[in-house]
């Protein structure tokens, strides 16, 4: 079949009814693309999902760390302090509680480590005589770095710092994230033939393309701290912002207690991160004053109650009027409690001050944590980027090319501090506009996700599932004194037994691998022409009880679609059953089985599908139905359904 003729093909698929050809089966099936559940939706990286976590639970962990590999070259770091959007949309939740998904990509990234199942890899090629610098190596360079060293460019990274990893290594704690982890993950992608020059500083942007790079992506961080702007900050001493507090921790190793009593300015992810290495360097009293309530505070929750668990307490609704001090050092902060107004730029509503609520916390340690802004100070003094007023580059939003021809920008250098998970979004999206720069295409549109359906799931009439969320193991809070990890990964039986919980939103588990493994065994795919995975078709198949009448297959037969083209479809009878732990006794199988197979039981004062084995006829229709993919076929030969698209020559 020519690529024309798959075209052609492609869209009769997608726009017409098929039929069958067989008058006694009074139906049309739709042949539709496979839908995008929203957990994978909501993952600013595409990161499939659906499909690892169905790996997962199938012990396909190596196939599994590929599928999040494809998307996401930080597996083992994401797996430990992304803030996982996916699990905050995930449907299970509007069942008990949502998919542990980013501690089961923690899991398949640390079994690797333990189980040395794949070898370094290998260096790619460099096919291309274009050559791309990448200045900062956080996650967003480090990302664009991996892409575009896989396309076959020449890639050089170049880092201010003496270790690489950017914010990753100098503001993360160990205790969260430790450093063998990412040293790991940053020599796999240095591997691939990317060349990482420390200690290095670039101090002519521009001058790059001029001494031969083809294109430039700037990378870098946010770690100029914002001002209190508050009396006392300027004259006293004992006030550390919270990124040298951190760098100098994690990166100088100043382990020394810094004071008794410490108090942390801020709601967010660096605020929780700098009180509870405070708790760890051994003050005796640690506290954050933040000047919303707990529902607008911006950190994650885990960490939020984490921190409590080990001491540090939070003052909500307090603001700091003035710093107090002694003899030229810090004594304490003078506060005031604040009242939530109306809702500000942020969506988040507008703390108000109290008038007369004033209030001190004594301390001899302030450390702000109130927002960060990327220090810019690389740049020459006569440049000709477009800066914001956040001290942020200026950007086309959909390809990330600055107003500077050839160089790009993008994560924390044009968003501001943000998550680790954007910041890998960033460099896809700036690694493939670079490669459409450096082929001569045009730079729009970049390169993002395709357009996606959300998937809704009604869940009334649902009791709770008996298997409930796998909590992350952790240690003691006497083990919590040193750097040591706090949260440690799943074993082999937790991490199946949660991916198990997923609800498989959507026709199929997604793993593209669906001719060989997909357990539903009523998809077939055809990938037409030379595009690959984008013209994927999926087909599901009835089944026919006249033509089987033993019970037996395989069915052949020719498909009609759209009177024009053809497809030779060989089809094997299914007998279906019921995973009870997955069924929400919603009814909707006993509603389209013709042959009454399905039949809902109450027991415990729980509504599920039982099917009965004599009454099924292996139609496969109650399958695709089910909103939570509680229905697996059971019975099936090693013929699974195939089908090959064909048009007449």
């Amino acid at each position: 079949m020519t690529r024309k003729q798959s075209s052609e093909l492609r869209s009769l698929l997608f726009s017409e009814n098929v039929s069958l050809g067989f008058p006694e089966i009074d139906a049309e099936y739709k042949i539709e693309r496979k839908k995008t559940p929203i957990c994978r939706v909501k993952c600013p990286a595409g990161v499939n999902i659906k499909s690892y976590v169905g790996l997962i639970s199938e012990k396909r962990f190596g196939e599994a760390l590929d599928v999040v590999r494809e998307t996401n070259p930080l597996p083992g770091i994401c797996g430990r302090v992304c803030t996982h959007p996916c699990e905050s949309e995930c449907n299970r939740g509007q069942v008990d509680q949502s998919i542990a998904i980013c501690a089961l990509k923690r899991f398949v990234a640390d079994y690797e480590l333990e189980h040395r199942e794949k070898t370094r890899p290998k260096k790619v090629k460099q096919t291309r005589g274009e050559k791309v610098a990448i200045i900062g190596s956080g996650p967003a360079g480090l990302t664009a770095a991996n892409d575009l060293a896989r396309m076959g460019y020449g890639v050089t990274v170049f880092e201010a710092m003496p270790v690489a990893g950017g914010m990753l290594t100098a503001c993360i704690p160990p205790f969260r994230l430790p450093r063998e982890i990412i040293k790991t993950e940053i020599d796999a992608i240095a591997a691939l033939g990317v060349k990482i020059k420390t200690n290095t500083r670039v101090s002519d942007t521009e001058g790059l393309l001029k001494k031969g790079y083809g294109a430039v992506f700037m990378a870098v961080g946010a770690y100029e701290g914002l001002k209190l702007g508050v009396p006392g900050e300027e004259e006293l001493k004992g006030i550390v912002d919270c990124i040298k507090f951190l760098m100098d921790v994690n990166l100088e190793n100043k382990k020394k207690k810094p004071g008794n009593k410490a108090v942390v300015i801020g709601g967010g992810n660096s605020a929780i991160d700098s009180a509870r290495t405070a708790v760890r360097l051994g003050c005796d009293e640690v506290h954050i004053v933040y000047r919303r309530s707990r529902k607008e505070m911006p950190a994650n929750e885990h960490e939020i109650e984490e921190a409590e668990k080990e001491g540090v307490k939070i003052h909500y609704l307090a603001a700091p009027v003035k710093i107090l001090g002694k003899n030229g050092k810090v004594r304490g902060m003078e506060c005031i409690k604040m009242e939530l107004g109306e809702p500000d730029a942020s969506g988040r509503r507008r703390p108000v001050p109290i008038e007369g609520s004033e209030f001190v916390v004594r301390a001899d340690l302030i450390v702000p944590a109130i927002s960060q802004r990327p220090d810019l100070a690389f740049l020459p003094e006569k440049h000709n980027f477009k800066i914001t007023k956040w001290n942020t580059f200026t950007v086309d939003e959909e390809t990330l090319e600055s107003n500077v021809k050839g160089v790009f920008a993008g994560g924390d250098a044009v968003t501001g501090p943000n998550t680790v998970i954007d910041a890998i979004a960033a460099g896809h999206r700036a690694a493939a506009s670079i490669d459409r720069l450096l082929r001569g295409e045009s730079l729009k549109p970049a390169c993002t996700l395709p357009e996606v359906e959300d998937l809704e799931l009604v869940v009334d009439g649902y009791a709770h599932h008996e298997d409930t969320r796998a909590p992350i193991p952790s240690i003691s809070l006497k083990q919590r004194k040193s750097f040591k990890e706090v949260e440690s990964a799943f074993d082999e039986e937790t991490a199946i037994r949660e991916a198990k919980r997923c609800l498989r939103c959507g026709p199929c588990v997604e793993c593209d691998q669906c001719v060989s493994s997909c357990w539903k065994k009523l998809m077939s795919v055809e990938s037409a022409g030379e595009a690959g995975r984008g013209d994927d078709i999926f087909v599901q198949i009835p089944w026919v009880p006249e033509r089987f009448p033993s019970g037996e297959g395989p069915w052949k037969a020719d498909v009609l679609v759209g009177g024009k083209g053809r497809k030779s479809v060989v089809a094997e009878p299914i007998i279906s059953m019921v995973v009870k732990t997955r069924c929400r006794g919603c009814g909707k199988c006993a509603e389209v089985c013709q042959y009454s197979a399905p039949r809902l039981e109450e027991k415990d004062g729980r509504l599920t599908a039982r099917i009965d084995s004599l009454l099924c006829r292996g139609c496969g229709t109650c399958t695709p139905v089910c909103p939570s993919s509680a229905i697996e076929p059971l019975h099936f030969g090693d013929k699974r359904l195939t089908n090959v698209a064909r048009t007449e020559d």
